[in-house]
């Protein structure tokens, strides 16, 4: 297995926003891309959600994960 180091948040990254879904399960989790606007002094980011359906939207303090409502890189394809 290889050890690899995350590489910190910065302004302008594209990233990958996971959308927790609907509590009553009507829309299901996705998958959008987001740009980082601001790293918080606790991590966290500030960034700008690019909806699949042409929207966008604006979440805070965003952590970084797998989880819903948090965000991480894109995979890498080779």
């Amino acid at each position: 297995m290889e050890n690899t180091i995350s590489p910190a948040p910065t302004i302008g990254r594209i990233v990958v926003y996971n959308h927790p879904g609907s509590a009553d399960g009507k829309f299901a989790p996705k998958q959008s891309p987001a740009m980082v606007q601001k790293v918080n002094e606790d991590g966290t980011v500030e960034m700008i959600v690019f909806s699949v359906y042409g929207g966008i939207f604006f979440n805070h303090a965003v952590s970084q994960g797998d989880g819903r409502s948090q965000w991480n890189w894109p995979a890498r394809v080779s």
